[in-house]
């Protein structure tokens, strides 16, 4: 039987334990769990050898652009001018860095681990009443393939999330600062750039229910088409090309296939409107979160006929959706609703952990018989 490592088996029971006593126990977060979940997270992710999708092309890259990029090229990359770099100027820099003091790769994802589990944690833990709980959504699975295998995207989407504060202060230029260290992380956090603006859209159940459907509606006629220019505009150049790239792509440019993730997904929907006016009753900062979440699921049903770009380009607004507004749902309700929301999510990260190890678990070599570390 294809299993999870035994890594993994430990930070889910001690997710599932932490999780259920916050909430039923304590009925309050607790720091202590989320330092170790902290330091659980950075080790699984940061030390690992060889494990993840992209783990063998960013070792490559290591060497590659280590050697033959210099901090001139960084620089200029930096501020936008022309450069023989086409990496991120911010994950450049770090490699770069790494490998001109005569370190091992495994440093590189090390750093993109402490910065990457540092923000994300340090932001949920701020931000929503039950902290392990949008841990474990984030465990599950969504750290295998973000953190431990798209490891520049991952670091962006920490960069957007920890943003998060300035949107509530709305601090403008530490927000816009924060974007522009993002994009130096990755491209495609460009798409965050409008939640400064859409937290202040007013929204409630039915208004949710016909923006999503109104997405699903005009999902058929391909309207990300018609975005280059916008992209262009608004970003730099290589954005722009990347994102054309995407859209003529012939094995990426196809329609997302239907399967569980729809299911879950129209779930999430349902207890997203169901329970809007409680959460935004007893939950500070809720509606901000909701607003960038369902316009996630906005984002994801428009870009749907796309696969590259409905996984991808959703992906911090997703992020708001699982670890911030679900958790938040829950501490909201009454108490025979958190039970019922809380065993309906542990049945689905239980089913995901075993569905996620037979599948991409295997093939990233996360299971038992493939998973290495530096320390065990």
């Amino acid at each position: 039987m294809v299993i999870l490592h035994w890594s993994f088996i430990i930070i889910f029971v001690f997710l599932a334990y932490v999780s259920y006593h916050e909430i039923f126990i304590l009925k309050r977060k607790n720091p202590v769990f989320s330092c170790i979940a902290w330091l659980l997270l950075v080790v699984v992710i940061g030390l690992r050898l060889d494990v993840g999708a992209d783990y063998p092309v960013y070792r490559k890259l290591f060497v590659g652009f280590s050697m033959y990029t210099g901090y001139q090229d960084v620089f200029d990359k930096a501020l936008f001018r022309k450069s023989r770099e086409e990496i991120e100027w911010i994950f450049v820099l770090i490699n770069k860095i790494i490998f001109d003091l005569g370190l091992p790769f495994y440093f590189v994802t090390l750093v993109a681990a402490l910065i990457s589990v540092s923000l994300k944690l340090i932001t949920l833990y701020q931000n929503i009443a039950y902290p392990m709980l949008g841990v474990f959504f984030y465990f599950m699975p969504i750290m295998f393939f973000e953190d431990s295998g798209q490891m520049r995207q991952g670091l962006g989407i920490a960069m957007c999330v920890f943003s998060f504060r300035f949107i509530k202060s709305r601090n403008l230029f530490m927000y816009l600062l924060f974007m522009y260290l993002a994009l130096g992380m990755h491209k495609t956090a460009i798409v965050f750039l409008p939640a400064y603006w859409l937290v202040k859209i007013p929204l409630n159940g039915n208004r949710i229910f016909w923006l999503i459907l109104f997405s699903i509606l005009i999902s058929p006629l391909e309207p990300y088409k018609f975005f280059g220019g916008l992209f262009e505009f608004l970003s730099p150049e290589e954005v722009s090309s990347a994102y054309t790239g995407y859209v003529n792509d012939k094995y990426y440019g196809t329609e997302l296939e239907t399967g569980l993730g729809d299911i879950v997904k129209i779930i999430y929907i349902i207890i997203l409107m169901r329970f809007d006016d409680q959460a935004c009753k007893k939950v500070e900062w809720y509606e901000y979160m909701r607003n960038i979440a369902v316009f996630g699921l906005c984002f994801f049903y428009v870009m749907r006929t796309n696969s590259i770009f409905a996984v991808r380009l959703p992906g911090v607004y997703m992020f708001f959706l699982t670890m911030f507004c679900l958790p938040s749902i829950v501490y909201a309700v009454e108490i025979r609703m958190k039970q019922i929301l809380y065993y309906g999510f542990f049945a689905y990260f239980s089913a995901m952990f075993f569905y996620f190890g037979k599948g991409n678990g295997d093939r990233g070599s996360f299971t038992m018989n493939k998973y290495e570390n530096v320390l065990f």
